[in-house]
């Protein structure tokens, strides 16, 4: 294994040097990323984990869980919207008062994030335990300065846990050949439809096996609580699960669907349906052909966001806080961006106009340079507060305030166009091929598999490979 500096500098140290290399920046990334939400982001007060909380001890005292309402600043007024599996889930809540419930769901939402983030992280990096432990951390405190993860911390939200059922599915169970691969992405759907878009990527990729334990999964889950709330069970998939309008108001700028868009657009009115059938079946047949093509190609990571951004776009209602999914997009945009940089920095065949090698590789780092900083500015800093727009105001804004009131919808569009899929990464430790001395660490180097299963060599070449040391001998190749 070649590129061994950095795990020969990280025993160098005393231990307790290494102590401070995991634990310092771990905590001033978290500081600074607290500091930068109490400047930059907004408080939502828990709303959404309040609702639940009252929804599931209105329902446990004999009532009705979808007759529960309570006030919204924004949508007048709204309701417990999931299916009857999520509120079986959430009857523990009952039991406890509500600021334990409170703790346990930022805790909980926290520890989900982290490992949501070391999944992902995984997939590109490969760092000794301790550093990929003080990377997680830093990474996380990054994620949390995005509004998806913000918001679902300021809300109490589920998604967080829904995302990480269908990542140990993709990522872990799937990389095994677990017999159990799909019952988190059943389990996903079953207490919140929306996840069901994994069920359709399992199909297009041909993984029969694990998309009919996923659709069994939701049969058996829904059977349960057909059993144990019949009347709810039988409400909600004759007649509410249709109503969209029990969410909330469309044309919000929280609404980041392709949906959301054309209710802008046509606010006051209701959406058409026919254009966003047609857009939808456009931005499916597209995103799941390019998850395709990541898929046989092995790159899991890219292929199950992209099959995220699907359905965060298709989805008449895709809350900003839904779309967790764009923190591997810009992980893997930051690789493809570095590996850009570092092979524009080598090359050496001058600057001739004509040189179409050269042309391409300034233009893929000034490409990806923006869709990095426009992403950030997207999705670091509130909608509302970059257009200084207030969502009633679309009604008579026009077509120009509607898209500039989707800014971060046109930002998916993009990125599921230009999600870069060569080069990625597969499954299983890999060794690199022998480098010269100085050569960076770029990850464009050829690799050799070490414990790579079925994963094409093609997908393997963009991790970042710093083997974990071994003890008391000298690492070999």
């Amino acid at each position: 294994m070649t590129s061994m500096r950095v795990v020969r500098w990280w025993d160098s140290l005393p231990r307790a040097t290494r102590v401070v290399v995991v634990v310092l920046p771990v905590l001033l990334a978290a500081f600074a990323a607290w500091a930068f939400n109490e400047v930059i982001g907004q408080d939502h007060h828990q709303f959404d984990l309040r609702l639940y909380y009252d929804a599931i001890n209105f329902w446990t005292s004999g009532h009705d869980l979808y007759a529960y309402s309570q006030p919204d600043p924004v949508n007048i007024e709204l309701g417990f919207t999931y299916p009857p599996v999520g509120a079986l889930l959430m009857t523990p809540m009952a039991l406890l008062p509500y600021p334990a419930v409170l703790v346990l769901s930022m805790v909980g939402i926290v520890a989900a994030g982290a490992a949501f983030v070391y999944l992902v992280l995984r997939e590109r990096v490969r760092l000794p335990k301790p550093l990929m432990l003080a990377a997680v951390g830093v990474v996380t405190a990054f994620a949390f300065t995005l509004e998806p993860f913000r918001q679902t911390l300021s809300f109490g939200q589920i998604n967080i846990y829904l995302v990480l059922l269908v990542a140990v599915d993709l990522l872990v169970l799937g990389r095994r050949g677990s017999r159990w691969t799909g019952v988190g992405i059943g389990l996903a759907t079953a207490i919140k439809l929306t996840p069901g878009i994994f069920i359709l990527y399992l199909l297009v990729v041909g993984r029969w096996r694990a998309a009919l334990t996923a659709i069994g999964t939701v049969i058996a889950a829904n059977l349960v609580s057909l059993v144990i709330a019949p009347a709810e069970t039988w409400k909600y998939f004759t007649a509410l699960m249709w109503e969209t309008s029990r969410v909330g108001f469309l044309d919000t700028t929280m609404n980041q669907s392709i949906n959301g868009l054309l209710a802008r657009i046509d606010s006051p009115l209701a959406p058409a349906r026919l254009p966003w059938l047609i857009l939808a079946a456009l931005v499916v047949v597209v995103g799941f052909w390019r998850a395709r093509r990541a898929a046989l190609a092995g790159d899991e990571l890219a292929a199950m966001t992209l099959a995220g951004l699907v359905g965060v776009l298709v989805s008449p209602v895709s809350w900003v806080h839904h779309i967790i999914w764009i923190f591997p997009t810009m992980l893997i945009i930051a690789m493809q961006l570095r590996r850009a940089i570092g092979e524009l920095a080598a090359d050496t065949s001058g600057y001739r106009s004509s040189d179409g090698v050269l042309l391409r590789r300034i233009a893929q780092v000034v490409g990806y340079s923006m869709l990095m900083t426009t992403g950030l500015a997207v999705w670091c800093i509130p909608t509302a507060s970059l257009m200084d727009v207030k969502d009633w105001e679309y009604e008579r804004g026009g077509v120009v305030l509607a898209f500039a009131g989707s800014v971060q919808l046109l930002w998916l569009l993009i990125a599921l166009a230009v999600l870069p899929l060569e080069k990625a990464a597969g499954a299983g430790p890999v060794a690199r091929a022998p480098r010269s001395p100085g050569e960076p660490i770029t990850g464009s180097t050829p690799v050799t598999a070490v414990d790579t299963g079925s994963v094409p060599a093609a997908a393997r070449a963009n991790r970042v490979v710093l083997p974990a040391p071994t003890s008391g001998a000298e690492p070999r190749s």
